[in-house]
């Protein structure tokens, strides 16, 4: 009897599942959608609000998933603290979740020194028996804030078993012990900088580090591009202009250290010539009187007439805005200065503080029988029997431990958030848990079970639905006045220590922190946007500096035992030594600083700076559009930094017609003078169009895959960036030199790219004034988990091809395609890129030049507005508002 046909395939579909399923491969779940989960469509994105964590701002933010795994990271719109907006470290924060170093489970350091995998049965077993085997009052957990049911939690378990430390970043510390010394209150006062018309920055970085640079960039930018007569001001005060300095108008350049003799001297000028101010003036004047102004100005290393002009400015454009935290003293003083110009209660705002989960002392240096790290460093000094972290990825306190019991990245934690007082932030787990993490809330929950302990709290509550939905509830505390403490005020008004000896040591916050191994590649790849150095630490001397060592930009220069490459800063104090706080060569810096050269080094640039033989790597817009016409910039009271005014009128001549644009014609506008040059757009746009990260091999050959990259120009004026990205041209120069017409111009006026049609020929580069385009140099590689990041609507670019901006051409398709089954429109505001929608400083718009009612079209019509390079005739959609200034 022969074997049917139906038969043999039969079995042959049974040995093939059989094979299959082999011990040999890992189980996997196979399930149909037959019954789909509810809400999932496959290529439909799924949005959950929650809050992040990468600092202590607690900005609300919008995670989009797709397909149960997260892609993107946005601002959520109704959370009062970020309305939408996302830093460069909270879009990077992705990153974190998917990073390849993460810690799969829980991890116990064994007889070699090692860390190796154990079973979460046998890790808490191991941490119940070190908790159990310790003396009362022995136990110490140093700890960030923390939402309400955890922070309950831990404090639940530190009662029996010894102390819980809650720390936080030093500037904030600093802040909050100087309102302590002018109100007696230990909190952190607001700055709304929307109610500014001028602003004085005692070294507070608040584009990229200081309190909350979502809130005070975008509160900040609001005054920005306002007629004169009411444009917020910014002064700089302190020894090197970083990103908040470069936009600001006047620097005043004290020594490193020098910013509490520059808050005295400011207090005197202010006691002693403006009017209508606080009635404590009197006392603040009369213990003032016996400062020697000259002295304490040689001090700081500043002019008095440099003090004036600061008076002047924050007395006459009122109200104004003092920050600074560079010391308790330094805040306190600037407090007071906030205080007798009336600025409490308007720009100045006490009560919001929610103190739900206040910093504590640390303890002295002791000896403890177990620490506990929970997104903390261990404190200098540390001795401990058994350490206990729980963090997800190695650090410094995991290189301590003997157990790591690794907690959930925050994208897959529940919990709350109340950055400000009133408003309670839902943080809810944005997607499954990637590996076999556990919240530490619970494990030390489980742990205090285990122990007998009494008092602790229940499971953790369910928030409503509604609050999820929204992500946040509950309206903003109002200002609470409270008296000045003028005796406790009053022990400061007098000089401080005497200023280092040169060179001095300057270290300068960064929020891209490439000197972090730990760091998400994204913010290693993104140049400083001051320096433009990347993937590595560096140091910076002034020109005079340099030039006195015979040092160029890459030379190595050691300071002590510690070697590292030189960046010339232009806009940096002579005697000073700055190098980035997150640099870990810092910590090793110790006694007088007396730097050499001792050879040549290798420093990552972006494309448009000089190497050392004095030449460009790439040509660049700014380099390109450095020209300027000086008659223009003091007839409209501006400074326009990069580019240049357009003609009148429209250029005659042109090879081809103007393209026809009968649907949308879709167009951006910059404004320079609301730009801080902080990265979030840049790194948006890697996280949104899958741009891949080359390493610092490829950097230090200036092959940077940045679509958007910030372009910057020092001159005696300052520092200006320029945000450079493809120009969408109407004549683009780049389409018609294509062999292969892989680049052409579409109907909505996009210089569209067919990347399996590019063979690579770069004529379009090369023919482009604007520099827009990159070249992919290889195939493109993203490190598992990493490649779960990917956007499924983009797709990832091959070895060999050319690759641009397209305006998130994905995105206008996507509001298009809802709009058309919705039957209507495309509402202006609809469609919004990721560099704009993520801009701190709302500095770029984008619209429909076909929509007469859309927001562009109002923009495009300042008088600050020009094109790059418009006798070029290539009709730029780009169009760039130019920074003010005094004429």
């Amino acid at each position: 009897m022969g074997i049917g046909r139906r038969f043999f395939l039969r079995i042959l579909g049974a040995t093939g599942v059989a094979a299959g399923c082999s011990p040999a491969h890992a189980p996997e779940k196979l399930i149909p959608l037959l019954v789909p989960p509810e809400n999932l469509v496959p290529g439909k994105p799924l949005f959950y609000r929650t809050v992040c964590r990468e600092c202590a701002a607690g900005c609300g933010v919008t995670a989009r998933s797709r397909e149960g795994r997260v892609v993107k990271l946005e601002g959520n719109p109704e959370e009062p603290v970020s309305q939408g907006a996302l830093c460069a470290r909270g879009q990077a924060a992705v990153q974190t979740l998917y990073a390849p170093d993460r810690f799969r489970g829980p991890m116990l350091r064994g007889a070699d020194g090692a860390l190796a995998p154990v079973p979460w049965d046998a890790a808490l077993t191991r941490l119940h028996d070190a908790l159990k085997a310790a003396p009362a009052g022995s136990v110490q957990l140093f700890t960030r804030s923390e939402p309400g049911w955890a922070s309950d939690v831990q404090r639940a378990l530190m009662a029996t078993l010894g102390q819980r430390v809650v720390v936080e970043a030093p500037h904030r510390q600093a802040l909050r012990e100087g309102c302590n010394i002018a109100y007696g209150r230990a909190e952190l006062p607001a700055y709304d900088l929307s109610a500014a018309r001028s602003v004085a920055a005692f070294g507070a970085d608040f584009a990229e580090t200081w309190l909350s640079p979502v809130a005070l960039s975008r509160g900040f930018a609001a005054g920005r591009g306002k007629p004169q007569a009411q444009r917020t001001s910014l002064a700089w005060v302190g020894p090197r202009i970083g990103a908040t300095g470069a936009a600001a108008d006047s620097w005043v350049a004290c020594r490193p250290g020098g910013e509490r003799d520059v808050a005295l001297l400011l207090l005197r000028w202010i006691a002693g010539n403006a009017t209508d101010l606080a009635p404590e003036a009197a006392a603040v004047k009369s213990a003032l009187a016996g400062l020697d102004a000259p002295l304490a100005a040689q001090r700081a290393g500043v002019g008095e007439e440099e003090i004036a002009r600061l008076g002047r400015l924050v007395a006459t454009r009122r109200p104004s805005a003092l920050l600074g935290s560079t010391s308790p003293e330094v805040a306190a003083l600037l407090l007071l200065a906030n205080h007798l110009l009336g600025n409490l209660g308007r720009t100045v705002l006490l009560g919001q503080d929610p103190l739900r989960d206040p910093p504590t002392a640390p303890p002295p240096a002791s000896h403890a029988s177990v620490l506990l790290l929970h997104h903390a460093d261990p404190p200098d000094g540390a001795r401990a029997d058994f350490v206990v972290s729980f963090s997800s990825r190695p650090d410094a306190g995991t290189a301590l431990a003997h157990l790591v019991l690794p907690d959930h990245h925050w994208l897959e934690s529940a919990g709350d958030v109340e950055a400000r007082k009133g408003v309670v932030a839902l943080s809810q787990p944005a997607m499954t848990p990637l590996y076999d993490t556990r919240p530490a809330s619970e494990v030390l929950l489980q742990a205090g079970k285990r122990l007998g302990l009494s008092g602790l709290p229940g499971p953790r509550p369910r928030p409503e639905r509604a609050v999820q939905m929204r992500g946040v509830s509950g309206s903003i505390a109002p200002h609470a006045p409270a008296p000045l403490r003028i005796d406790s005020v009053a022990p400061l008004l007098h000089p401080g220590a005497p200023p280092p000896a040169a060179p001095a040591l300057f270290a300068f916050p960064s929020a891209l922190q490439p000197a972090d191994p730990h760091a998400p590649p994204w913010l290693r790849e993104v140049p400083d946007a001051v320096i433009g150095v990347s993937w590595t630490s560096w140091v910076e001397l002034s020109p005079g500096d340099a030039a006195r060592l015979g040092a160029t930009d890459g030379d190595l220069i050691a300071l002590g035992e510690v070697t590292l490459p030189l960046a010339v800063q232009g806009k940096l104090r002579d005697g000073t030594v700055a190098i980035p706080e997150s640099a870990p060569e810092l910590r090793r810096l110790r006694g007088p600083l007396s730097p050499r050269k001792v050879g040549r080094g290798v420093l990552p640039r972006i494309p448009g700076t000089p190497d050392e033989a004095g030449r460009d790597l790439l040509p660049s817009a700014a380099a390109i559009a450095a020209r300027e016409e000086h008659h223009h910039g003091h007839e409209h009271g501006h400074d326009k930094g990069i580019g240049y005014e357009h003609p009148p009128e429209e250029h005659p001549y042109g090879m081809r017609p103007p393209p026809s644009h009968p649907t949308h014609r879709w167009a951006m506008a910059i404004d320079l003078d609301q730009c801080t040059g902080c990265q979030a757009c840049v790194v948006a746009c890697y996280a949104e169009n899958n741009v891949p990260v080359n390493g610092p091999e490829a950097a230090v050959h200036g092959r940077n895959q940045a679509w958007l990259r910030i372009q910057r120009s020092v001159s005696e004026k300052g520092i200006s960036f320029l945000p450079s990205l493809c120009q969408q041209c109407d004549r683009a120069p780049c389409e018609p030199v294509c062999p292969v017409y892989a680049t052409y111009h579409t109907g909505e006026g996009l210089n569209a790219m067919v990347y399996n049609r590019c063979i690579g020929t770069r004529y379009c580069s090369n023919n482009c004034p604007y520099d827009a385009r990159v070249f992919n140099w290889r195939d493109p590689k993203f490190e598992e988990p990493l490649n779960l990041q990917l956007n499924p609507d983009v797709t990832v670019r091959s070895k060999g091809v050319m690759e641009k901006c397209t305006f998130c051409v994905q995105r206008i398709r996507f509001a298009e395609n809802e709009a058309k089954n919705d039957r209507r429109n495309v509402v202006d505001g609809e469609v919004m890129p990721a560099c704009a929608q993520t801009c701190p400083s709302r500095a770029i718009t984008f619209g429909d030049l076909e929509d007469p009612g859309a927001r562009i079209n109002r923009v495009r019509q300042d008088p600050r507005a020009y094109r790059l390079l418009e006798d070029l005739a290539t009709g730029p959609a780009v169009t760039y508002l130019a920074r003010g200034g005094e004429s």
